[in-house]
């Protein structure tokens, strides 16, 4: 008997793991993706909240992919919830998939990562194997509220810090103030 429990156990350190184990990231669709792959991007009609540029096809201003709040948000929004480790409170974070974002632009090489710059010249790296392996969120939303320059806005980005298994990282690469994205 003791021998059966053993391999039971044996088999669900090994099978849960595999699944994405008990904390494995989650994320709710609150609205649909109105912009799919392929699709023309609009010009941006109202101000342009990010630019992304490099490893792109999809562009809408000189090679460019500017985007204004309303254009943004139809890559479609997802929220979840964590720990934000600046608020050291629960925060609801909505936002736009990094990855979704990505295949938008339509990379026509293979994407090694992301490199997010901020309003004030602050940048960091996101490598690809991050944004495949976390729901990397460009966040436009906290608890419900657009996000503004004054408090981390217009976007920023969210890792599942509850779930990443090295906080201090995903910290280091959460920038927020952003005003550009390059694919590299």
């Amino acid at each position: 008997m003791k021998q059966g429990m053993f391999f039971v156990l044996a088999l669900l350190a090994t099978v849960i793991p595999a699944c994405g184990g008990l904390n494995a990231p989650v994320y709710e669709t609150v609205v649909p993706a109105e912009i799919q792959p392929g699709n023309a991007v609009p010009a941006p009609t109202n101000e342009v909240v990010v630019t992304l540029s490099g490893n792109i096809t999809a562009s809408n201003s000189d090679g460019l992919l500017e985007l204004d709040l309303p254009t943004l948000e139809k890559f479609g929004l997802v929220q979840y919830t964590v720990t934000d480790p600046w608020f050291q409170d629960d925060v609801t974070y909505t936002g736009i998939l990094l990855a979704d974002l990505i295949e938008v632009a339509a990379p026509p090489d293979p994407v090694t990562a992301v490199t997010v710059t901020a309003l004030d010249g602050y940048s960091a790296d996101i490598p690809l194997a991050e944004i495949q392996r976390w729901p990397v969120l460009l966040a436009t939303r906290a608890n419900d509220q657009h996000l503004t320059i004054a408090n981390n806005g217009p976007t920023r980005i969210i890792f599942p810090y509850d779930a990443h298994q090295d906080v201090t990282a995903a910290r280091n690469m959460s920038v927020w103030n952003i005003e550009f994205l390059e694919i590299k």
